[in-house]
């Protein structure tokens, strides 16, 4: 037998269906619902990074920064600091769900800063490198 329920999460409704399973006993079933029931959840906000933890420095007027577009593991770096690049250069390989994503230079220019090393886990969105 299952159940509908409209369970609100930050102030956002789902509709869930419960089902009881592995039911051993022999109890009646409860009378059947005359609507949906509504649950509130409201989830404390995200946790803030620890004092202690470093922040990615800014990245400067005029210079571009190249975001991971997925998490991933980062297999290979085809580029060094100081290098010029034009645009569609290769400057990382990046691996995700098995599947290897290459990230190319999105304009031409002179790679300023490379934050990440070959075998690095990075998040989506992490700076990884910065063109000027």
């Amino acid at each position: 037998m299952s159940r509908k329920y409209i369970v609100k999460v930050n102030n956002k409704a789902y509709e869930v269906e419960v089902e009881e399973v592995g039911r051993k006993t022999a109890v009646p079933p409860p009378p059947a619902p005359t609507g949906p029931k509504t649950i509130s959840v409201t989830l404390p906000p995200a946790a803030a990074a620890p004092a202690g933890a470093a922040q990615a420095p800014p990245v400067g007027a005029g210079q571009k920064a190249i975001p991971a577009p997925m998490t991933g593991t980062i297999i290979k770096v085809l580029c060094q600091q100081g290098q010029e690049v034009k645009e569609g250069d290769v400057l990382l390989k990046l691996e995700a769900m098995k599947m290897e994503t290459t990230l190319s230079s999105p304009l031409a220019g002179k790679v300023a800063e490379i934050r990440v090393k070959e075998r690095q886990n990075v998040s989506a969105g992490e700076t990884l490198v910065v063109l000027s």
